[in-house]
């Protein structure tokens, strides 16, 4: 171990000590009455669980919150988040990598109503990071090892998307708005109820020339929800997003005119059934995601879908006893210029128990095994669990593992710059994390902290053979550990705040020279402040700031750091008419968003300013 890799494990080792000494001391203050802690939790657990007996750190944001903030892509949404880096150049029509606890993108599984948008091509999930943020009923992050709830790809944690549930009498929202780069948006949405009918539905439609010379983005999207009960026990519903996009990528400032032309198409559709009777509880959810990517330039162009079947059931044994239990069907299907279309099946078993253990101790214990028949079986195993004190104060602790099938292009590949090979295993890894949480005045103040570890064996890389010739193989590892923390205030009726503070660690191992390094793009330090005041019924304003620090590009060249600032307001004029305005990069901040010798210097978007009008009615 290097020197400088012992300093940082020293550290890491005096930060861990120094949060238990602050559990120590808040858990010593005088008890208090009972908190409330506001919407469940579900992708935790796969069942609704308040967030104050989760072992596991996860966050949920709702969509109406994403409406007042008017965050009109998940990147943004995701960004606020501690332990989530979401890298972007801001251009309208590009799409992020979402990464978790160093972990990059295809190491995070996303999700939208069910769907898997990690697909066999394009392992990322790149569909979630510019998706729209309209018509959303829910964003949840959780952290940390997750397939044995999901399976392959959740080794840093795992996004869910889900689309509002329609609720209340019918109501209808028209939003126009114009802005910088000769930028408009124009979006209809509505959602409500008929008789024994939820609905949702949105459709919008954006561009910019973004602000570079060959840069144009165009995005249509759209989404809808209905539920329906059949009867007092039964239920049925469908639900379906789409992103269509159409982006001039200038690539680097390197990289001659005219820019690459990338367009894609996505569609994800879920179904399900639902049913309840006294302590039994039985879903069966079908679902499909269909992706189609090219690009001009470098040729290339790849086609995905993804098919699911995901049976669940779970019953309640007693009041301290829960079981969940399933089975999945999965299949995997693409091809790219390298490869003729390909298939995968996996077929998944999985348990889980939740269990009540005595007065505030909530424990979770699961397994699952996949069995993938061009890839191999893997089982993996969690187990977390929380201590609720009388003093407001949560302890958690959770241990799990997880594991990365690899993708069509890594095993069939037939480009000798970059041949397949069949003989892949999946990635696997272990994690672990510990934490506390602190509330006062009823869930209205809240804080806390979380130490994590990952670990990765069996990492996939690129092994060059013969001149520009390579292969891939499993050789490396890699390691992430680092801290997680938050404040969040309800100060007034009127004012609330949040501040979250991330310090990540990611290495890679090179097995076959001994040496390490630093992971490409993640950042050491993240920062963020989100601050919203209510004047009056009629006007909100608000402010959001992240703070980047730390990071590197491939050959460990430093990327400069970068301060973001947001800013939005609405002010209602009636029940019907709002105006907003929202600028981004207010400080007109030039960040490099990637680096590499080959293209050059990615910039960022500059200042940017945005005003609309919503009609309701």
């Amino acid at each position: 171990m290097t020197t400088q890799n012992r300093l940082r494990k020293q550290i890491f080792a005096i930060k861990a000590y120094l949060l238990g000494l602050t559990v120590v001391v808040l858990t010593s203050t005088k008890a208090g009455e009972r908190y409330e802690l506001g919407p469940y939790i579900v992708g935790a657990t796969r069942t609704e669980r308040d967030a104050s007996t989760l072992g596991i750190s996860a966050d949920v944001l709702l969509g109406s919150e994403v409406d007042r903030k008017m965050y009109r892509d998940l990147r943004h949404v995701l960004f606020d988040m501690k332990g989530v880096y979401s890298q972007s150049d801001e251009a309208m029509g590009s799409t992020a990598e979402v990464m978790i606890r160093g972990n990059s993108g295809s190491r995070v599984l996303t999700m939208v109503d069910g769907a898997k948008t990690n697909t066999s091509i394009f392992s990322n999930g790149r569909f979630i990071t510019g998706a729209s943020g309209f018509n959303l009923g829910r964003v949840e992050v959780v952290r940390g090892a997750q397939s044995t709830l999901y399976g392959s790809s959740a080794i840093g944690g795992v996004i869910l998307l889900e689309t509002r549930q329609g609720r209340g009498t019918p109501r209808y929202t028209f939003t126009n708005e114009l802005g910088s780069y000769n930028s408009f948006l124009t979006a209809f949405q509505g959602q409500g109820e008929a008789g024994e009918l939820d609905f949702s539905f949105h459709a919008a439609s954006q561009e910019s020339d973004n602000e570079l010379s060959d840069n144009e983005g165009k995005m249509k999207s759209y989404s809808f929800r209905l539920d329906y009960d059949l009867s007092e026990n039964t239920t049925v519903g469908i639900s379906s997003r789409g992103e269509f996009t159409d982006y001039s990528n200038p690539v680097g400032d390197l990289t001659p005119p005219p820019s690459t032309r990338v367009q894609s198409d996505t569609i994800a559709v879920s179904a399900y059934v639902k049913t309840s009777r006294e302590n039994w509880t039985q879903k069966f959810t079908a679902s499909m995601l269909d992706e189609y990517y090219r690009q001009t330039g470098f040729i290339y162009i790849g086609d995905a879908a993804n098919w699911s079947l995901d049976w669940q059931n779970t019953v309640d044994v007693s009041d301290s006893l829960r079981l969940v239990a399933g089975s999945t069907w999965e299949r995997q299907e693409g091809n790219d210029n390298s490869f003729p279309e390909s298939e995968s099946d996996n077929w998944a078993l999985f348990a889980q128990a939740e269990i009540e253990a005595g007065e505030g101790v909530n424990l979770v214990l699961g397994a699952r095994h996949d069995d993938y028949d061009i890839a191999g079986s893997k089982t993996t195993w969690r187990a977390n669990g929380a201590w609720e004190l009388p003093t407001k104060t949560k302890l958690r602790a959770a241990i799990g593992t997880a594991f990365r099938a690899p993708n069509f292009f890594r095993l069939f590949s037939t480009s000798s710059f970059a041949l397949g090979n069949p003989n892949l295993k999946p990635e696997e890894s272990k994690s672990w994390e510990v934490g506390f949480d602190q509330y006062y005045k009823n869930g209205a103040i809240q804080l806390g902290a979380t130490v994590f570890q990952n670990d990765i064996e069996d990492l996939v890389v690129y092994v060059p053979t013969t001149g520009f010739d390579g292969t891939y193989a499993n050789r490396d590892s890699a390691e992430n550990y680092g801290l997680e923390a938050y404040v969040s205030y309800q100060l007034k009726e009127n004012w609330s705040a949040n501040l979250a503070y991330t310090w990540t660690e990611s290495s890679a191992t090179d097995l076959s020279f001994n040496t390490t390094s630093r992971l490409p793009g993640v950042p050491r330090h993240q920062i963020s402040l989100n601050n919203e005041f209510r004047f009056d019924e009629k006007w909100l304003v608000g402010s959001g700031v992240n703070y980047v620090i730390g990071r590197e590009s491939f050959g460990s060249v430093d990327i400069d750091n970068y301060l973001l600032v947001r800013g939005y307001s609405r002010y209602r004029f009636s029940d019907a008419v709002s105006l907003t305005a929202r600028v981004e990069n207010a400080l007109s901040e030039d960040y490099t968003v990637s680096f590499s010798s080959f293209s050059g210097r990615v910039p960022a978007r500059g200042f940017a300013a945005f005003a609309g009008v919503e009609w309701r009615f």
